[in-house]
């Protein structure tokens, strides 16, 4: 009950901000001052987002004001009803982007009033963000709506060396038979958290998601994204399979099932740090170390990671296919335009803008702007988290949006709830599947053409 008033007080909060800035002007410029709801809580996100906040303010002389919440999507939907939208907003995912675009709340980015500040946006979105980040941003009929402001990548194993004889192996067979053969000396091969309500299950949406596309290919990836792929077809059944197979083991996951789906997702990979180590390996985006560690964990030294390995067809193809990674990303879209805000959109896009946030954090931020991000990995030591993940983003792979976040939202949602059910009893996947196939009925009133996956 405790949480719940908390929770109903920093709503009321946020929303109070939007009330009170929606109208507010800025000093003696009669300046608006901008407002950017944002789901960044933690000390070092909202930092680094206030950096690119000040960097904007310094060079403009407009005020910008963040709005954080952690329930994001919700309050931002009670804002828009409320008719107190924020200027802009960071969107949950690409599938929120296309709804609120579809019902007419955000303002294109090639219908800006400032027609040379938005035709020079637009020609920077084409020249140096490739698909998918720039597809990411767009909504109805193919139309620009949203600048990446950060991007990730989540198809990365981490592993404690100390725990591991060698590195984890490039292939799926081999990932598999080092979690069984830790399991036989007594150890806990992975740690997992689902909780993160109301989208708990999400860290295990990324796991299938990961798992079909190394396995079966982007195409296939997409069109399970476009909900032309069935929930029960073979190729995303055996993906649940694959994924139960390395968590729903006996002894897989650290504390077990009721404790993966108790745990916060950001306190997902602590064990990995403790003393001694809780688990030997964890999926998903950069780690974050525990920061209550007695001693800063050391890179190379305490942990380390590989790329998502590769399933390796028997014979393999000639030649081999170019790897794949599954990246995410952090949206801003605008909801009421004026000069203040567009200027702030072309800003965001901005190689200057572009920079700040991975200087301050670059093991776990990185650039959609792959001339930003190839100019910052060269600066990195070799063989450092930033440069190597960075040389990932700009390679000949292909990147392929996370898929749960382009679906629309209710799919996406019943994903989440489908992976916290099937974590808490894997026998049901038949029923599981069945069910999610009836939400993708209603999901996808229409045939859609996402162009998830991108070089």
């Amino acid at each position: 009950m405790r949480q719940k008033r908390q929770a109903a007080l920093r709503l009321l909060l946020v929303l109070a901000l939007l009330a009170a800035s929606a109208s507010c002007l800025g000093g003696s410029s009669g300046r608006r001052v901008l407002v950017v709801m944002t789901p960044w809580t933690a000390e070092a996100e909202k930092n680094a987002f206030q950096a690119v906040l000040t960097a904007f303010e310094a060079r403009t002389g407009i005020t910008v004001r963040a709005a954080p919440t952690r329930a994001l999507d919700q309050v931002l939907r009670t804002a828009v009803q409320k008719r107190e939208e924020p200027d802009l907003a960071v969107m949950a995912n690409p599938g929120a982007l296309r709804s609120y675009a579809q019902q007419g709340y955000l303002v294109r980015l090639d219908r800006f009033q400032d027609k040379e500040l938005g035709n020079g946006l637009l020609d920077l979105l084409k020249s140096d963000y490739g698909p998918p980040w720039s597809r990411a941003g767009e909504a109805v009929n193919g139309a620009p709506y949203a600048v990446m402001v950060k991007a990730s990548v989540k198809s990365l194993i981490w592993y404690a060396p100390q725990q591991l004889a060698a590195r984890p192996p490039d292939s799926w067979a081999g990932l598999v038979g080092v979690g069984e053969s830790i399991v036989q000396r007594g150890g806990t091969p992975w740690c997992l958290a689902l909780a993160d309500p109301p989208n708990s299950g999400w860290p295990g949406t990324d796991w299938i998601e990961d798992i079909l596309l190394h396995r079966s290919g982007a195409d296939t990836y997409t069109d399970w994204v476009d909900g032309k792929l069935g929930w029960s077809s073979s190729e995303v059944a055996e993906a649940w399979q694959a994924w139960g197979r390395i968590v729903a083991a006996p002894g897989a996951i650290h504390g077990g099932p009721l404790t993966a789906l108790l745990t916060g997702y950001g306190e997902g990979a602590r064990p990995l740090f403790t003393a001694p180590p809780g688990c030997s390996l964890t999926h998903g985006a950069p780690v974050a170390p525990d920061p209550a560690a007695p001693t800063e964990p050391v890179l190379g030294r305490d942990y380390d990671f590989v790329p998502f390995p590769e399933f390796q067809p028997t014979p393999t193809p000639t030649p081999a296919p170019a790897p794949a990674y599954e990246v995410s990303g952090d949206l801003v879209a605008m909801f009421r335009d004026s000069p203040e805000a567009e200027k702030f959109m072309a800003f965001l896009a901005s190689p200057e803008a572009q920079e700040i946030w991975p200087s301050r954090q670059p093991a776990s931020a990185f650039s959609a702007n792959r001339a930003v991000t190839t100019r910052l990995a060269s600066g990195y030591a070799t063989g450092s988290v930033a440069r190597r993940i960075g040389e990932l983003l700009t390679s000949s792979a292909t990147l392929c949006f996370d898929a749960s976040d382009s679906m629309p939202s209710t799919m996406a949602a019943a994903f989440n709830h489908a992976v916290v059910d099937y974590l808490n009893d894997p026998t049901r996947l038949p029923t599981i599947l069945a069910e999610l196939d009836k939400v993708r009925a209603d999901a996808y009133p229409q045939p859609t053409q996402s162009s998830v996956c991108g070089f």
